[in-house]
């Protein structure tokens, strides 16, 4: 029986627009991917304050620079948020999100998730990052359920596997509709 759903940041509740904002300044996220994957890893475990400044200064830029251009064409999924809201009168909800020290706070302001989500964690603040087993077994620890207990929705494939690895039920979003009637059938 399902007791709790929880939900990916970037690319589902927020639009990712990293790749197109590395273009926009110049920069060839193809070629540059290794050290721009090295960066993110590094601030998603905490191990450096932010990956913005090690990537700006890759792309020779600001680091204001940088961040102002990714936030540009950025969209808060408020669709999803509001069903979310739906689901919470049932289900446990929660966010886990690779993301750097503060990230989130450059996304939402101080207390918005808190009507969404029961627990919102974070890879930096762990110390583990998807798809590590140990980020959704925390997640689930959180939320007082079991991994069983669980759907994890993620844009990405590497993630939505770590999850079924653990046992985890997977939907790999890609739009709103598609994902509330596969969250539908799951949930029957």
């Amino acid at each position: 029986m399902i007791k709790a759903i929880i939900f990916d940041c970037y690319g589902v509740v927020v639009n990712d627009t990293f790749k197109q904002a590395y273009k926009r300044l110049g920069g060839d996220y193809e070629k540059d991917h290794v050290f721009v994957a090295t960066a993110i890893a590094a601030a998603n475990k905490g191990l450096i304050p932010r990956s913005t400044g090690p990537i700006a200064e890759r792309l020779g830029v600001s680091e204001a620079t940088w961040i102002e251009t990714m936030s540009v064409g950025r969209e808060i999924n408020m669709l999803l948020l509001n069903y979310i809201k739906e689901l919470r009168d049932t289900y446990k909800t929660g966010m886990l999100t690779n993301i750097g020290k503060g990230g989130l706070s450059t996304l939402f302001k101080y207390g918005f998730l808190e009507q969404f989500f029961d627990t919102v964690v974070t890879s930096s603040e762990i110390g583990y990052a998807k798809p590590e087993a140990r980020a959704f077994e925390i997640t689930a620890e959180r939320l007082g359920v079991r991994l069983d207990e669980c759907v994890f929705i993620d844009d990405r494939e590497p993630y939505i596997e770590g999850a079924q690895h653990v046992g985890m039920k997977t939907i790999l979003y890609t739009d709103f509709e598609s994902f509330k009637k596969e969250l539908e059938v799951i949930l029957e």
